[in-house]
């Protein structure tokens, strides 16, 4: 029986050792942690591509239709999104992701399905994820491949590659 008190103690007294070893060590970071957290600078991601290097005309699959590839630019669960651009009205068609959340990469397809450009540009460009440090989401994606294909489809050049800016991403 003494041994089971004995036992007992010495496991009181490491629990106790360690428990204010632990508090010691918290009250001497707690300085460095407050510091730490005050001069923390927000997450801003950078692409290593310009939108316009991102973007590749298909070969066309009728007669006033111009199919696109873009590829996204890592902001997003979706690796690439596939669409036509359809007459002079610039209608899209054919919307296809690659990765990405399937129900909700579905629904924009769906939700974008024979409505103009323009249009689903505006209601989805800068959409953010939950992942709000991304700040973007497919849907953005879409937005920003559809603004690329209409500076094609319209002949526009690029504005960063007529200044200069942009590079090859290869």
């Amino acid at each position: 029986m003494m041994e089971k008190k004995t036992q007992t103690r010495r496991d009181f007294l490491r629990n106790t050792l360690k428990l204010g070893a632990g508090v010691a060590a918290m009250t001497a970071l707690s300085p460095v942690m407050a510091i730490a957290e005050e001069e923390q600078i927000p997450f801003a991601w950078k692409p290593n591509a310009a939108p316009c290097k991102l973007i590749e005309e298909l070969e066309p699959s009728a007669e006033g239709v111009r199919s696109f590839k873009f590829t996204t630019d890592g902001r997003s669960c979706s690796k690439s999104v596939t669409f036509d651009i359809v007459g002079k009205e610039e209608y899209v068609k054919n919307v296809k992701y690659e990765g990405g959340c399937s129900g909700g990469t579905q629904g924009i397809a769906a939700m974008s399905e024979g409505r103009p450009a323009s249009e689903i540009i505006g209601a989805v460009l800068g959409l953010v994820c939950r992942n709000k440090k991304s700040g973007s989401s497919c849907a953005d994606q879409l937005a920003l491949g559809l603004q690329q294909a209409l500076m094609i489809v319209r002949g526009t050049p690029c504005p960063g590659c007529e200044a200069g800016v942009c590079t090859s991403a290869k």
